[in-house]
Formats: C-alpha cells, sequence, structure tokens
C-alpha cells in the first residue's frame, strides 16, 4: 500500500542561525529544489522550492514555479 506523508512547510528551529534557514517539514530541513504536492484551494499542485539570496532569514524562501512565486510557501499542507 502506498501511504503518502502529508505535513506542513515549517518556519525554520530558532537556534538556526543561518542567514539562509531550512524550512522545516515533519522534523527535517528541507533544501532548495525539492519538489512537493502542495494544497491551495484548486487543488493539489505539484511545486518547487526555491532560495533567493534576498531577502535574509525564512523569507529567503520561494515556490519557483510560474504563477506561484508570490505565495509564501510557510504553512503550505504537502504530500511527502
Amino acid at each position: 500500500m502506498n501511504r503518502e506523508r502529508l505535513g506542513q512547510i515549517q518556519l525554520p528551529a530558532p537556534e538556526d542561525t543561518d542567514p539562509y534557514p531550512r524550512l522545516l517539514l515533519n522534523g527535517r530541513g528541507i533544501h532548495a529544489g525539492e519538489t512537493f504536492r502542495a494544497l491551495f484551494p484548486d487543488g493539489w499542485r505539484e511545486i518547487t522550492l526555491e532560495m533567493s539570496q534576498k531577502p535574509e532569514g525564512p523569507g529567503c524562501w520561494y515556490i519557483s514555479n510560474p504563477g506561484f512565486t508570490h505565495i509564501c510557501p510557510i504553512g503550505l499542507f504537502v504530500k511527502e
């Protein structure tokens, strides 16, 4: 049976002092370039997360897919 694990993209751990901290998903750090199926109001969509060199902090993360670049990935529910 294929079971997909659901999770919510969360802010980095407070002890992560890197200027470009990794977001968390089910307790593990997310790497730039990872792809997920994320829940949006119109259903599940495949997204890829990337990091910008500006700004610093959790705000450096963005969704690289066209049409989704203006949406903050923090708080999204995704399938692993």
